[in-house]
């Protein structure tokens, strides 16, 4: 039986609700800079137990991170060295796996076996058919059957890619997934980041209509009624207000749901990671789960330390396995449709791609959990720090801030800050990113000016999208978007007070006033540069 709404949505044992806590404080005993040089050795140290050769080769980085463990103290320098050594071990570890395989051919010959650097023989005729199957592999094992559900993997050059050939197939198996409807099938979605929602587009068929509503209230109302077959969510929304769906209101849509209306549930993860328990909520759900559930996302993010090795995109399909006998086995075919879609499409990993990520560290479920949550923590409480400072930002916004807190899911790793609507314009958008880099330099911060997130550094972007956002007198919304990183320190209390200080100016004329003599291009140019911060080789 479906579980009671009120009952589950208010037991805080539940792995979907989470208590109240206070902002994490840093560990007594030992700096945040020591603790990052800890944290990035022992990185590098998985490497040694799994091939102590390629290991050897990281010795002059050691070293120097040694030196930076025993003899630097907790300051801005000290977390420059720590950035630059961070992404030192990035370029090194992308040079040795590249290394391995940069002499094999796309179409190696039948006696020749590639290697990969860790995993080793990777054999394929050519290199767009060849699959992820020791990545794979890796995911599958971490992520056991649980209750009547199990899970399996497959892997996509990218989160895009994953996304459509999810639809792909969606489309063509819709009759074998959800056999007698009655009439044609129809997949509703509530999703907001703008290239999910362009795909969604471009997948729109006459075979398969795909729809999108900002308001998930409508699109739950047309999965209780059972004219939706197909749901395709993000819990927390990519739509710069990032609006939470509330599980017990999907609960309670079930409840009123014709029971013998079967449905496909298809869950886009990336802003939560490998946190996101899709295990718990179909668990939730009872008898009126889906026939099968998919989640999508982009594994660049929050998968591999905050270093963005390479492009990944993961699906993870579940299935139950208590349901009648053709049910059961219909996810682990659907699983076999990817991998062949993945070949014809030609969106599989790349040998290279492959060596790269076939670094011990990426999707490694200690180090991406604690890389998760501390990201959670950062933004979370940038969020509380910002909100209900009266002046130049009309409204922070950030899951942790709104009516749906108490939920596990309720997190995310950006901060969306608005403008009020008279002062939103491309000169003050200019000016507010100058004032940023010009207090950047002044005060030594590591904060960089960038788009995405889930870096071991912070960074922040003004984004106006392309549609979707406008004012109600007419114009085009703007918002800053800051994204902190995983690292602790100096700069992360420099950036929070920072940004405080910039929210307390009543309006832009006042910071306009404050900075008289700024040269937004000249600022502009100094955020960031990373360059400075690489090591010498």
């Amino acid at each position: 039986m479906l579980l009671v709404c009120s009952l589950w949505i208010n037991h805080l044992d539940h792995p979907i609700v989470k208590p109240s806590y206070p902002s994490p404080e840093p560990s007594p005993g030992i700096s945040a800079c020591h603790r990052e040089a800890q944290e990035l050795l022992a990185i590098a140290d998985t490497l040694t137990v799994v091939n102590t050769k390629l290991a050897a080769s990281l010795a002059t980085w050691r070293e120097a991170m040694m030196t930076v463990l025993h003899e630097s103290q907790e300051s801005l320098s000290t977390e420059r060295t720590l950035e630059g050594l961070a992404l030192e071990l990035r370029h090194r570890w992308i040079e040795l796996a590249q290394s391995v395989v940069n002499r094999d051919l796309k179409s190696p010959p039948d006696d020749y076996l590639p290697l990969l650097p860790i995993s080793g023989g990777a054999y394929y005729i050519y290199e767009r058919v060849k699959g992820a199957v020791p990545l794979e592999q890796r995911l599958n094992t971490g992520a056991p059957a649980a209750g009547d559900w199990q899970s399996s993997h497959v892997l996509f050059t990218n989160g895009m890619a994953a996304i459509a050939a999810v639809l792909t197939c969606l489309r063509q198996w819709r009759e074998k997934l959800l056999p007698e409807a009655g009439r044609a099938h129809r997949l509703d979605a509530c999703i907001g980041y703008f290239e999910s929602f362009k795909l969604l587009r471009l997948m729109n068929s006459t075979e398969l209509p795909c729809t999108n509503y900002r308001d998930s209230e409508e699109v739950l109302a047309l999965l209780a009624s059972g004219a939706t077959d197909m749901l395709f969510l993000e819990l927390i929304a990519y739509d710069w207000v990032q609006s939470v769906i509330d599980p017990a209101k999907i609960l309670a849509a079930l409840e009123s749901r014709p029971s013998d209306r079967p449905w496909v549930l298809v869950v886009d993860s990336t802003l939560l990671g490998a946190a996101f328990d899709m295990m718990a909520l179909l668990a939730a759900m009872g008898d009126r789960s889906p026939v099968m559930a998919v989640e999508v996302r982009s594994g660049l993010k929050l998968d591999q330390v905050g270093l963005e090795f390479a492009n990944v995109g993961l699906v993870k399909v579940f299935g139950c396995t208590h349901a009648d006998s053709e049910q059961s086995t219909i996810a682990s075919e659907f699983v076999q449709a990817l991998a062949s879609a993945r070949k014809v499409l030609g969106t599989g990993l790349s040998i290279q791609q492959s060596a790269v990520l076939d670094a011990p560290w990426v999707f490694h479920p200690q180090l991406t959990a604690a890389h998760t949550q501390r990201i959670f923590d950062h933004n979370r409480r940038l969020a509380r720090a910002m909100s209900g400072i009266p002046g130049m930002f009309a409204q922070v916004h950030h899951p942790a801030l709104g009516e749906q807190s108490q939920l596990a899911w309720a997190e995310s790793p950006i901060v969306v800050m608005t403008f009020h609507p008279g002062e939103d314009t491309e000169e003050n958008h200019k000016l507010l990113l100058a004032v940023i880099a010009h207090e950047v330099r002044q005060r030594g911060l590591v904060f960089h000016r960038g788009c995405s997130f889930g870096f071991r550094h912070h960074r922040c972007e003004i984004v106006v999208p392309e549609s979707g956002y406008i004012h109600q007198g007419g114009g085009p919304r703007g918002f800053l978007k800051v994204a902190m990183g995983v690292r602790e320190g100096p700069s992360l209390e420099g950036v929070i007070q920072l940004l405080q200080a910039l929210a307390q100016f009543a309006d832009f004329d006042a910071l306009r006033t404050a900075y008289p003599d700024l040269s937004s291009k000249r600022a502009l140019a100094a955020l960031p540069d990373l360059q400075s911060l690489r090591t010498t080789r």
